[in-house]
C-alpha cells in the first residue's frame, strides 16, 4: 500500500468554509483559517475568548440561544440556519451554520463542532434573480402593448419576449446550482466524516494490532476520498459562471466503489447485503460530482431505513428503458406510505420516519441534481415490502 503523507493540519486549514470547535459554554477552543477570516479578528484574540454569538447582533443571540442551541441539543445535530455574521469591523456576513455535538461513551457533550458557509455570493444571485424577474415582467408587459399596437412586428417581439424567458431560466439554473453546491457540501461531507468517527472509535475500542492497522487503512482509504470530494467541490464552484454543468466520462462501477468505500462503517454496522450491475450500461457522461452524491444519498437512505426483522438488501443496476439511461437502486426496506406521503416525498426536511438520523435533504438535493441535468426520478415503495428509486439520467439516445 502507498503510504500518502497527507498534512491533515493544511487541509483543515485549507477547506473552503469556516470551521470551528466550542466548548459546552459556547467558547471557541479551535478554528480553521477561513473562519478566522471570517471574523476579521487574530488567532490570539479568537481562540479561548470568543463565542459564536458574539458575533451576533441582540435578536439573533435571543434566536440562537432559544431556538438554535435548544433544538442542536435535542436532535445532536443541526444543519442550513442562516444568521448575519457581525466581523470586527462591524461589517456583515450572510452564513449558513450547521452544528454537530460531540459526546463521550457515556453520552456527556464534549464539545460542538461547527461549519459555516459564506452564501454572500448565493445573496447577490438571489438578489439579481429578484431583479431580473421584475426587468422580465415589465418588459414583458411593454412588449405585450407593442405587440398589440405593431401586429406587422409580432415575430420580432415574440424573438424578444423568448430571449427574455431564456435569461430569466439562465439565472434560475444559476439559483439552483448554488443551493445545490451548499447542500452538497454539508450533506456529502457529513458521510465521510461519520465514518471516520465511528472507524475512530472502533480504532480505540481494538486491542488487536493487525485490527489496528486494518482500521487505519480505512481511516486513510476515507480521507483520501474526503479530500478527492473536498477538490471537486472547490471546482464546482469554478463552473457556477459557465452556461452549462461540465459532463465527466464516468464508469457506474467506479462511483459504486467509491461509495461502499465510504459508507463502510455502516454497511458493516447494519449486515446489509449491497450488489450491483451495470454491464447493460456501465458508462455516462454525467457531472461525476452529482453522480456520487445521488449514489451516496440512495445507498445511506436504504440503509437508513432498513427493516430490523430481515437483512438488508439493496441492488444497484442500470437499464436501457424506451431509448432512456435509467439507473435502478432497489431494497427492501421499511417502505414508503405513498398515497399519504408521496406529495412530499422529495420536499426539503420532509421526513416519513421516526429515525434519528433523519434529515429530510437527501432525496430533496438528490431530484434537484437530476433534474438539473434534464433527467427525472420515481418511485415505487410498499409499506414493510421495500422501495425502488427509478432515475432517467439520459434522454433520446441516438
Amino acid at each position: 500500500m502507498i503510504n500518502y503523507k497527507i498534512d491533515y493540519k493544511e487541509l483543515y486549514n485549507s477547506l473552503p468554509s469556516g470551521y470551528f470547535c466550542s466548548l459546552p459554554n459556547g467558547t471557541i477552543i479551535d478554528s480553521n483559517n477561513k473562519f478566522i477570516e471570517h471574523t476579521g479578528y487574530a488567532r490570539k484574540e479568537l481562540i479561548g475568548k470568543k463565542k459564536f454569538v458574539d458575533f451576533l447582533s441582540l435578536g439573533e443571540q435571543i434566536y440562537f440561544e432559544n431556538v438554535y442551541s435548544l433544538a442542536l441539543k435535542l436532535n445532536g445535530t443541526i444543519e442550513e440556519v442562516n444568521f448575519n455574521f457581525i466581523k470586527k469591523d462591524g461589517t456583515k456576513l450572510p452564513v449558513l451554520v450547521n452544528s454537530v455535538e460531540v459526546k463521550d461513551k457515556e453520552g456527556v457533550h464534549l464539545f460542538t463542532q461547527s461549519a459555516v458557509f459564506n452564501i454572500s455570493q448565493r445573496k447577490k444571485y438571489e438578489q439579481e434573480l429578484l431583479i431580473a424577474k421584475r426587468k422580465a415582467n415589465d418588459l414583458s408587459n411593454e412588449l405585450i402593448d407593442v405587440n398589440n399596437k405593431l401586429l406587422c412586428n409580432a415575430e420580432l417581439i415574440l424573438k424578444q419576449k423568448l430571449q427574455l424567458e431564456e435569461f430569466n431560466q439562465h439565472l434560475e439554473n444559476k439559483n439552483r446550482q448554488l443551493s445545490s453546491f451548499a447542500h452538497i457540501a454539508s450533506h456529502n461531507l457529513r458521510a465521510p466524516v461519520s465514518n471516520l468517527l465511528i472507524l475512530r472509535d472502533f480504532y480505540k475500542e481494538s486491542t488487536d494490532l493487525e485490527d489496528k492497522a486494518m482500521l487505519f487503512s480505512k481511516v486513510e482509504t476515507v480521507i483520501g476520498h474526503l479530500n478527492e470530494t473536498l477538490n471537486e467541490l472547490i471546482e464546482s464552484v469554478k463552473i457556477q459562471g459557465n452556461k452549462d454543468i461540465t459532463h465527466d466520462s464516468i464508469l457506474f462501477e467506479s462511483v459504486f466503489d467509491k461509495t461502499l468505500v465510504i459508507l463502510d462503517a455502516q454497511i458493516l454496522g447494519s449486515k446489509a447485503v449491497v450488489t450491483s450491475n451495470f454491464s447493460e450500461i456501465p458508462d455516462i457522461e454525467y457531472p461525476k460530482l452529482y453522480m456520487e452524491s445521488i449514489m451516496l444519498n440512495l445507498l445511506s437512505n436504504s440503509i437508513r431505513y432498513r427493516s430490523p426483522d430481515r437483512i438488508a438488501k439493496i441492488h444497484f443496476c442500470t437499464k436501457i428503458n424506451n431509448n432512456e439511461i435509467v439507473l435502478i437502486v432497489k431494497d427492501n426496506g421499511l417502505g414508503i406510505d405513498l398515497k399519504k406521503h408521496g406529495h412530499k416525498l422529495f420536499g426539503l426536511n420532509n421526513t416519513f420516519h421516526r429515525h434519528p438520523d433523519s434529515k429530510g435533504v437527501g432525496l430533496f438535493m438528490t431530484k434537484t441534481q437530476i433534474e438539473t441535468i434534464g433527467g427525472s426520478i420515481t418511485v415505487e415503495s410498499e409499506v414493510d415490502k421495500g422501495t425502488t428509486f427509478k432515475i432517467i439520467l439520459k434522454k433520446n439516445l441516438s
